[in-house]
């Protein structure tokens, strides 16, 4: 039987299901201006147990319920076999949101390990791939600092007979300035590249592995010094798949801020599995992007919306990107 798998990876943005243990919060402030909260009615704290969680609409406005609707949808459509995750709060969460949003199309297999993000923010994986081993890389340090600002979660997988190891990551933002992080981003790269020759050896490119995750920054060409990821891109023992693309269809995330469409989003396959797949082409799923994307006076980013994509709704600001290999 031919060994073969669809990887992907998506930041879902922001999935969260966050806990509420105040009580229910009213429309009256203390003494202090503090608002004040009551205490759960009976009914209330049965629909919390029948759904598990609290949710605080009074922290997270918008509803949850029609935003990950657009995330499940996004996910099924890449038709992938294992999808690593960035922005996922737990593993409680995680296996919710496979229960009750992929629902037919969910997953056998949930992984998060709680990392090093301030906000809760970590790194996960979805598979239908039984997971042979997982392995943790938060506390490699640089210095007195952790290295990852969130994770470098290492699986394993055997894909009828044939070994394969991804590494999700989500790298350190651009949000303090692209120069100013930088050097978070490089420290990540080259701790990555030494997890490889660690785990592999020297001529680690030969193996089978796929580093996937949002790495949070991109080159140019003339510029690449700029990068904090150069490291990673121009290593000569994996490729960037999205460089099969045309130029102007790689991008993987439009920034508002300056009307900049960039890939931030990784697949970046090991040398030996991209000679076997020298002519796949990978996916980059746009439907889920909100419609903000799409500028005036210019051809449209996207062709063709998931419906309930209106307003400023969106699966996530960012596309999955997938590529099918045989191993």
């Amino acid at each position: 039987m031919a060994a073969q798998v669809t990887i992907a990876t998506f930041n879902a943005e922001n999935l969260f299901t966050r806990y509420n243990f105040k009580g229910k919060k009213t429309n009256q402030k203390d003494a202090k201006g503090k608002w004040i909260y009551r205490p759960y009615t009976p009914v209330e704290l049965a629909k919390a147990v029948r759904d598990g969680f609290i949710h605080d609409t009074n922290l997270f406005k918008k509803s949850m319920k029609p935003i990950r609707g657009l995330t499940a949808k996004t996910i099924r459509a890449v038709k992938a076999d294992i999808v690593g995750l960035q922005e996922v709060e737990n593993l409680d969460t995680l296996k919710k949101f496979n229960r009750d949003h992929l629902k037919s199309g969910k997953f056998k297999y949930q992984m998060v390990i709680d990392g090093n993000d301030n906000r809760y923010i970590d790194v996960g994986l979805l598979s239908n791939i039984p997971i042979d081993a997982i392995r943790t890389h938060q506390f490699v340090r640089t210095g007195r600092s952790k290295t990852f600002a969130r994770d470098c979660l290492e699986a394993h997988f055997n894909i009828n007979g044939k070994p394969l190891a991804v590494f999700v990551n989500h790298f350190t933002s651009m949000m303090r300035g692209r120069s100013k992080s930088k050097y978070r981003r490089v420290g990540q790269s080259e701790a990555v590249l030494q997890i490889l020759k660690d785990r592999f050896g020297s001529n680690f490119g030969k193996e089978n592995f796929v580093i996937l995750g949002d790495l949070n920054d991109y080159m140019v060409a003339g510029k690449e010094n700029e990068s904090g990821i150069q490291a990673l891109l121009e290593s000569n023992q994996m490729v960037n798949v999205v460089d099969r693309l045309a130029a102007d269809d790689r991008w993987t995330h439009y920034y508002k801020g300056d009307k900049s469409y960039h890939q931030l989003d990784y697949l970046l396959v090991s040398s030996a599995l991209a000679q076997k797949n020298k002519n796949v082409l990978p996916v980059i799923e746009r439907r889920g992007q909100p419609l903000r994307v799409n500028q005036k006076n210019k051809p449209p980013a996207v062709k063709k919306f998931f419906p309930g994509i209106k307003g400023k709704s969106k699966a996530s600001d960012h596309c999955p990107v997938a590529i099918t290999l045989k191993l």
